[in-house]
């Protein structure tokens, strides 16, 4: 932390006057319709509205390969 303290606006209190300082940025949705390309790109949605994607297929061979690798591996002594 520095040595000065730093400024602190005022709080503004007033709903309607929090509200006048609120600016439209125009920064809207850049798709026409987005729900479809996200279907298109995810899959269908869930029941909670999540796109879940695709379902990822695991590959047991990688685990199988990792435990025989393990079973070779000296445990202990000067390697450990």
């Amino acid at each position: 932390m520095g040595d000065t303290d730093r400024p602190i606006p005022e709080r503004i209190d007033d709903q309607e006057e929090q509200a006048q300082h609120l600016v439209r940025t125009g920064n809207g949705p850049t798709v026409d319709d987005e729900q479809a390309l996200l279907a298109q790109v995810h899959g269908a949605p869930d029941m909670a509205g999540f796109y879940p994607g695709p379902e990822v297929a695991v590959d047991d061979d990688v685990d199988q390969d990792a435990a025989a690798d393990d079973e070779q591996t000296p445990k202990g002594g000067a390697s450990a």
